[in-house]
């Protein structure tokens, strides 16, 4: 019995092995799909401000990868570089359905020249301006994406040669293999902890009263950029920051002589939320000025200084909402820093006075002082840009390789000069007594020390999405750093409000992507196709087989029968010549 069976399936082997056997070899990995590589990218910021959302609203991405010359982007991955691609080609995609793209930044951020520069900051502010529904991710140059990117610039350029025919587009990507990018990221979610904290202190004057006049030097420690995981934010406004903390260090030693004790409260703020509309700042304020009956830090106020971007080369200029009035503090404060630097620095530029008013209809402050100055206290801000609209002031390229040490020393000595002659009632009434040399020798500022404040401020990214944590070790360390110096520190605590929330902000900053060497679309359909016909001939074959096998049997009975008449007509003649011979 089995011995029949067994008989069968010998006999229909071959049919299967003919049928079976080409499916295996075509579908074998000839060519088979490798991983390229795995690196870790940044995600473009994702956050809400007064209602409107800024940035990439996705994060997944599973797409075929293009060149940023490629004509057909639909549900494509284009892979640019930031310096390359403008404001009207990331439109021009965005238009053509672009799927996703990658942008590359140079490696360390360093190395751009100003016209790169300049691109790219243009293009930072695009990605921000709006919302977009695309994943936008940033990843820094290495040799592997280069070559990826020089692939795909090459073959879109190639692509899109009006010289080339389509038969020969057509072979040429069924031949070469593409490369598709897969980010397994889920969908942003808000953060579970939305809090900004601000950290202030005092240095106590020396008076009796209880209301003792006194300055606020203030400075926004967050930073700003197209990416969060990207921010440094060096010159805006890890500068700010660090001066205030030098002047904490200078100031301290001279409130704790009795001899240079002034009459004068200095108190500093550390604000968070500066890129929040500076919600840090006006939480600070409520606090003081509204929930605690018992504060009198700003009772007695002279003026509120505000550090913002004081890390480059150029003159100084002191933005106010409201030009102060001859004679009053913020008069004498602007014309004590026009007599120190041209004391000190007679080849530097003198300070300006840049009046804007506030607008109050706008949702969003232009400064950090507009946030005092609507509370009616006397507030500037003082910076080397010209405008608030400075792209520089948000921008992933702001690290400390752009700050020059120099600049920064010499702006600290600029302002602790200044302030001293406020400070000190005997240089305020001696106006020429102001001549910038109270800070010198030892006392001068230093450059080590400030490159020491500002390698702790930009240790960290400080994107408002990466610090909103009560237990922020950057906020926990610059707090450490202010309580080294200055009194009765204390850390004030914001939130959005439930109802209206002034701004909300969502995570994945960074993901993991996955770079896929591939073949295209169109050879698996290729394929298919040449599978499915090769099946369709096999399944004629044999549902045909009776007849083809009739055919061929009568063809092959034909050419036996004219053979063997063709053999019998030259045996007769050779017979017939046998014959006569032999007649003969």
């Amino acid at each position: 019995m089995w011995f029949r069976e067994l008989g069968e399936v010998v006999d229909v082997l071959p049919y299967y092995l003919l049928i079976c056997l080409p499916v295996f070899i075509a579908l074998s990995p000839i060519n088979p799909v490798e991983s390229a590589s795995e690196l870790d990218v940044h995600r473009l910021a994702q956050y809400e401000l007064s209602g409107v959302l800024h940035g990439s609203k996705q994060a997944a991405l599973t797409m075929d990868a293009r060149g940023p010359k490629a004509t057909q982007v639909l549900r494509k991955t284009v892979v640019a570089k930031m310096a390359d691609l403008s404001v009207g080609g990331l439109r021009e995609l965005l238009s053509n359905g672009v799927g996703g793209l990658l942008l590359l930044v140079p490696q360390g951020l360093s190395g751009v020249n100003p016209t790169e520069r300049d691109a790219i900051l243009q293009l930072e502010e695009e990605l921000l301006n709006g919302e977009l529904d695309i994943p936008v991710y940033f990843a820094e140059e290495t040799p592997e994406l280069l070559e990826l990117y020089d692939t795909l610039k090459d073959e879109g350029e190639s692509g899109g040669d009006a010289g080339g025919s389509a038969t020969a587009a057509l072979l040429s990507g069924i031949a070469n293999s593409g490369y598709q990018l897969i980010v397994n990221a889920p969908t942003p979610q808000l953060v579970k902890e939305q809090v900004v904290m601000s950290a202030s202190g005092i240095l106590p004057g020396s008076g009796g009263d209880d209301q003792i006049p006194t300055v606020v030097v203030v400075a926004h420690y967050d930073a700003g950029g197209s990416a969060p995981s990207l921010a440094q934010g060096a010159d805006t406004n890890g500068s700010g920051v660090s001066i205030l903390l030098e002047l904490a260090r200078i100031f301290s030693s001279l409130y704790q002589g009795s001899r240079t004790h002034p009459a004068y409260s200095l108190v500093f703020l550390l604000s968070g939320g500066g890129k929040l509309n500076y919600a840090g700042t006006k939480r600070w304020l409520d606090e003081h000025l509204d929930l605690d009956a018992d504060s009198d830090i700003l009772s007695k106020v002279k003026y509120v200084l505000c550090l913002d971007s004081l890390g480059k080369d150029g003159n100084l200029k002191l933005h106010v909402s409201k030009p102060p009035k001859e004679g009053s503090d913020g008069a004498i404060f602007f014309d004590n820093l026009k007599k120190v630097s041209e004391s000190l620095y007679p080849e530097v530029k003198a300070p300006e006075l840049i009046h804007k008013k506030i607008n109050l209809a706008d949702d969003l402050f232009s400064w950090e002082h507009e946030r005092f100055s609507i509370r009616r206290l006397p507030a500037m801000t003082l910076s080397h840009l010209d405008s608030p609209k400075f792209n520089e002031r948000q921008t992933i390229l702001d690290t400390a390789d752009s700050v020059s040490a120099a600049a920064l020393q010499r702006n600290t000595r600029i302002i602790a000069e200044a302030l001293a002659c406020s400070l000190y009632s005997k240089m305020e009434a001696q106006p020429e007594a102001c001549t910038g040399q109270l800070f010198a020798g030892s006392w001068e500022p230093k450059e080590t020390s400030l490159q020491g404040w500002m390698d702790l401020v930009t240790s960290y990214p400080r994107h408002a999405t990466l610090i909103s944590d009560k237990n922020s070790e950057l906020v926990k360390s610059l707090t450490s750093a202010l309580a080294r110096y200055v009194q009765d520190v204390s850390t004030v605590t914001g939130t959005p409000d439930r109802r209206e929330p002034e701004f909300a902000l969502y995570d994945t900053t960074t993901a993991t992507v996955n770079i896929y060497r591939v073949k295209p679309a169109v050879f698996d359909l290729i394929l298919s196709l040449v599978i499915c016909s090769y099946l369709a001939i096999i399944y004629f074959i044999i549902l045909n087989s009776n007849t083809i096998l009739s055919v061929l049997s009568s063809l092959v009975r034909e050419q036996k029968m004219e053979h063997s008449n063709g053999h019998a007509k030259m045996n007769g003649k050779s017979n017939g010549h046998f014959t006569k011979q032999h007649v003969y």
